[in-house]
C-alpha cells in the first residue's frame, strides 16, 4: 500500500471539517409536502385573563374561536370550577350560574366522557354555556344583561319500530352472543333477558335450537339513531315452549309485561339473581364437596361469574342477616313474607347501605360475586326455602303477579292485537335484522 506524507492527511483532515460547517450553516429547504407543523388542541387562554400553563390533565377542545361555540370533553377529575380556570373565565361568572339553584344542580356533578359547550366573547366574557343532560335533553344557561339564565332543551325524536331474531346455538350459546349476532345492543339484550326472567333460566335453561324475536323502538333525532327505546314485544322459544310477552300500559299509566291471555309475565321471584353467568353447580343433596372431598349435600345453586358481578335480590323482601362467616363468607339472608327465603353467599361485598333490616325490592342489587368462605373461584351460592325447608331453585313453583284485572280485558286485546300480529309474523322470519321501516304513532 502507498503512504502518504503525514502533513498531507492533515490537511485533508482540516478540509473535511471546514466542508462539514457549511453544509450544516446553509439554510434548510423545506419540503412543503411533509413537513410536519404540531397542532395543539389545548385550550390557549385569552389575553385579558392568563391563567398558569395546562397540565397534561386539561380538557381538550374541539375548536378556539370566539364568539362561536367550543366542545371540551370532560375527563375524569373536571368540574365546572377547573374548565372555568383553564379557559380563563371569571369565577364570579361560575358563582352567578351556580347562584340559579335547582335548576343547574346537574352541573355539580359533569360526567367524564360527555361534552361542555361553551360561548365566549371576544372580549373574554362567557356567553352560554351547553351540557347534554342524555341523548334527548340539553341544559342551556345564557346570559341575560348582568345575569344567567336556564332552560331545558327537549328534542323532539321520531320512533322507529324495528325488530331482530335470534338462535342459540353451537356458536351462540347464550343470549348474550345469540343477541350480539343478531345485532342487539347490550341495552336490548338486557330488556328482553328482564322480560323473560321469571320463566326462564338464562344460566341453566337455554338448548341450541333455542329462539327469540322481538320488536322494539329505535329513537333518532335529526335523522341520527341516539337511542333504543321499549320493547314493545318479545317471543321466547325454550325447550320446546313458547312464552310471549306483549308491553301494556293501564289507565294509570302503569307499564308491565303481560302474557297474552293476560297473565303478567312477572312473578314473585327472579329465577337468576346474577345476569349472564353459568352454573357451576346445581341442586345436589349428593353432591361430592371439591374441598372436603366429602358427600355434603349441595342444597343450592352455584353461578360462576367474575368477581364484582351485581347480585340482585330474587324478591321483594327484608334482609335478616348480612354478615360473614368462615363456611359462608359474606352472605345475605332475605325474608319474602312468611313462606320464602333465599340466601347469598360467598359475595366480595355487601351493597351499599344493605343491612339487617332494610327493605329491598326485587331486581335490586345486594350484593357482588366474590369467593369468601369455602370457595375455590368467584361465584355464587343462591338457597330458596320454602316454609324452612330447602327447595331446587331452578323447579320450584313461583307465585305468580297479579294478571290484567277483567275490566281492562277488553281494552288489553284491541290495544295489543295488533303489535302480537306482526310479532307473530317476524318470529316466522329467517332474516337476522331487519326494521319495519314504519313510526310508532302509525297506529299499529
Amino acid at each position: 500500500m502507498k503512504s502518504y506524507p503525514l502533513t498531507h492527511l492533515k490537511t485533508a483532515l482540516v478540509l473535511a471539517a471546514f466542508l462539514g460547517f457549511v453544509i450544516t450553516a446553509l439554510p434548510a429547504r423545506n419540503n412543503p409536502e411533509t413537513e410536519l407543523i404540531p397542532v395543539s388542541l389545548r385550550i390557549a387562554p385569552a389575553d385579558r385573563y392568563p391563567v398558569p400553563a395546562l397540565g397534561d390533565d386539561a380538557p381538550l377542545v374541539s375548536e378556539q374561536v370566539r364568539d362561536n361555540w367550543t366542545s371540551i370533553e370532560i375527563r375524569s377529575g373536571d368540574n365546572l370550577f377547573t374548565i372555568f380556570k383553564a379557559v380563563g373565565l371569571k369565577a364570579a361568572e361560575l358563582q352567578a350560574i351556580v347562584d340559579i339553584g335547582k335548576d343547574v344542580a346537574i352541573l355539580r356533578k359533569i360526567v367524564p366522557g360527555k361534552t361542555l359547550g361553551l360561548k365566549i366573547s371576544k372580549s373574554g366574557e362567557l356567553d352560554a354555556l351547553r351540557y347534554d343532560i342524555n341523548a334527548l335533553e340539553r341544559l342551556l344557561v345564557t346570559r341575560d344583561a348582568d345575569r344567567f339564565v336556564a332552560q331545558r332543551e327537549i328534542s323532539n325524536p321520531e320512533i322507529i319500530t324495528a325488530y331482530q331474531t335470534g338462535r342459540i346455538s353451537t356458536d351462540t350459546p347464550s343470549l348474550y352472543h345469540a343477541g350480539k349476532k343478531a345485532g342487539l345492543s347490550d341495552n336490548i339484550i338486557m330488556k328482553l333477558s328482564n322480560i323473560f326472567q321469571w320463566d326462564i333460566s338464562f344460566a341453566l335453561d337455554l338448548r341450541k335450537g333455542d329462539s327469540f324475536a322481538l320488536i322494539y323502538e329505535d329513537i333518532y333525532v335529526d335523522g341520527e339513531k341516539v337511542k333504543e327505546g321499549e320493547v314493545l314485544a318479545a317471543q321466547f322459544q325454550n325447550m320446546g315452549k313458547t312464552y310471549t310477552a306483549v308491553l301494556y300500559e293501564d289507565e294509570h299509566g302503569i307499564k308491565s309485561y303481560y302474557a297474552q291471555d293476560g297473565r303478567s309475565m312477572r312473578k314473585a321471584f327472579i329465577r337468576d339473581p346474577v345476569h349472564f353467568s353459568h352454573v357451576s353447580s346445581n341442586f345436589n343433596l349428593r353432591r361430592l364437596h371439591p374441598i372436603h372431598n366429602r358427600v355434603m349435600p349441595h342444597r343450592g345453586i352455584d353461578y360462576a361469574a367474575n368477581k364484582g358481578t351485581p347480585v340482585i335480590a330474587a324478591g321483594q323482601g327484608k334482609v335478616t342477616i348480612a354478615r360473614q362467616n368462615s363456611a359462608s363468607g359474606r352472605y345475605v339472608v332475605i325474608q319474602h313474607g312468611e313462606q320464602y327465603t333465599t340466601k347469598y353467599l360467598h359475595l366480595s361485598k355487601f351493597a351499599n347501605g344493605l343491612r339487617p333490616g332494610k327493605t329491598v325490592e326485587q331486581g335490586q342489587i345486594i350484593g357482588y360475586v366474590g369467593a369468601t368462605g369455602w370457595a375455590t373461584a368467584p361465584h355464587l351460592h343462591f338457597e330458596f326455602l320454602v316454609n324452612g325447608v330447602h327447595r331446587n331453585p331452578r323447579t320450584v313453583k313461583l307465585p305468580d303477579a297479579k294478571p290484567i284485572l277483567a275490566k281492562n280485558m277488553t281494552d288489553f286485546r284491541n290495544t295489543t292485537q295488533p303489535i302480537l300480529s306482526r310479532l307473530s309474523s317476524v318470529a316466522g322470519q329467517t332474516s337476522y335484522a331487519s326494521a319495519l321501516g314504519q313510526s310508532s304513532n302509525d297506529g299499529g
